[in-house]
C-alpha cells in the first residue's frame, strides 16, 4: 500500500499546471511511498497533453484518468474511488506544494493513527502574498467555529473517509464546505486532527477561476447549508447547533454579501441575493443573534451584532 495518495482534478488549466505538476514530482518523500492520481475532467485545452507528457516521464509515480467533464467534486470523487493510499490528499492542479510537505504531513500522523492532517497555506495574488496560518484547535467546537474548510490543506486517512461515506457534492459551489462540516461529525476527539503549521500550498487566486466566473451560481450556499443541516439532524448533530449557527451566519453576512454578492453589477440580482440571506438566516436560525459566541470581542462580532437588513442594504448600495 501506498502511504500516501494524491488526487488532482484537472479541467483547463495548461497555464499552470506545469508548476503544480513539477511541486508533486519534486518531493522529498520516498517516490514508492506515494502515488498521484491525475483525472482529466473533460479538458479541452493543453491539459491533457501535459498530464500525457510527465505520466511518460514519471510512469512509476503518475497515472492518468480520464472522464467526461463533471466538474470539481465528480473529479474528485472519481479519483478518491481508485486510489489506493493510506492517507489522501486533494490538490488542485492550478496551485502548487512545498517540496517537504508529503514528508512533514505523513510525520504528523502518528504512525497513521491520526484521521487528518491539516497544514497552514499561503494566498497567491497576482501582486502579494498571504499566509493562512493556525498552530492548532482547542476542542470539534474550536475546530468547527474557526477551522479552514478548503480540502486542500488537509491529508486524510482513506479508509477512515471511505467509511464515513463522505463525498463532494456534484455541480455546486462551495463543495468544501459540504466536505467540511460533515466530516467532523465522525471525529471524535479534536487529538484526530494534527495541524502542519508550515505553510505547504500555495494556493492562486485567479480572477477565471470557477469561484470568481459563476457569479449565478452564488445561491449555490443555500443549497449546501440545507444539505449541511439536514445532515446534521440525521446524525445526531444538535450538540453542534450554537458552533454552526454562528459559522453560517457569519459566512452569509460576511463572506458572501461582502465579498461575492457586493461586486455583482446586476442591482436586481443583489437584491435577490441579499433577500434569500435573510431569509434563510431567519428561517434557519431564528435565534441567531442570542449566540454566544457573539460576545467575544472583535470587528467581526461587532458588525454581527450590528448588522440588521436595512444595513445590508446600505453597505451593498441597493
Amino acid at each position: 500500500m501506498k502511504k500516501i495518495s494524491i488526487v488532482v482534478p484537472v479541467y483547463n488549466v495548461a497555464e499552470f499546471l506545469p508548476a503544480c505538476l513539477d511541486s508533486l514530482v519534486q518531493q522529498t518523500f520516498r517516490p514508492q511511498d506515494y502515488e498521484v492520481i491525475l483525472v482529466n475532467d473533460g479538458s479541452t485545452d493543453n491539459s491533457a497533453q501535459i498530464c500525457q507528457d510527465y505520466v511518460k516521464r514519471y510512469p512509476a509515480l503518475l497515472q492518468l484518468l480520464t472522464k467526461e467533464n463533471g466538474g470539481l467534486s465528480d473529479a474528485r470523487n472519481y479519483g478518491l474511488a481508485r486510489c489506493q493510499g493510506q492517507y489522501v490528499l486533494f490538490i488542485d492542479s492550478d496551485d502548487y506544494i512545498e517540496r517537504k510537505m508529503l514528508e512533514r504531513m505523513y510525520a504528523l500522523t502518528n504512525q497513521g493513527t491520526k484521521r487528518l492532517v491539516e497544514c497552514n497555506f499561503i494566498w497567491e495574488y497576482a501582486d502579494h502574498q498571504r499566509l493562512d496560518q493556525r498552530s492548532g484547535y482547542s476542542s470539534l467546537q474550536d475546530y468547527l467555529v474557526n477551522g479552514r474548510v478548503v480540502a486542500w490543506n488537509k491529508m486524510y486517512q482513506r479508509d477512515w473517509l471511505l467509511q464515513t461515506k463522505v463525498e463532494f457534492p456534484k455541480g455546486k459551489l462551495y463543495e468544501d464546505q459540504n466536505f467540511f462540516f460533515k466530516l467532523v461529525l465522525f471525529l471524535k476527539d479534536i487529538n484526530e486532527i494534527a495541524v502542519d503549521t508550515q505553510a505547504e500550498v500555495h494556493y492562486r487566486q485567479r480572477s477565471d477561476s470557477i469561484s470568481y466566473a459563476q457569479a449565478s451560481k452564488i445561491s449555490d450556499i443555500f443549497w449546501i447549508y440545507q444539505d449541511i443541516i439536514d445532515y446534521y439532524q440525521q446524525h445526531d448533530g444538535e450538540r453542534y447547533y450554537s458552533e454552526i449557527q454562528y459559522r453560517f451566519c457569519r459566512n452569509l453576512l460576511g463572506n458572501v454579501l461582502l465579498r461575492k454578492v457586493r461586486p455583482l453589477s446586476d442591482r436586481q440580482q443583489k437584491k435577490m441575493l441579499v433577500a434569500q440571506v435573510w431569509q434563510k438566516i431567519d428561517q434557519w436560525f431564528p435565534d441567531w443573534k442570542k449566540n454566544h459566541y457573539l460576545r467575544r470581542p472583535g470587528k467581526v462580532n461587532w458588525y454581527l451584532r450590528l448588522v440588521r437588513p436595512r444595513l445590508t442594504q446600505i453597505l451593498l448600495a441597493i
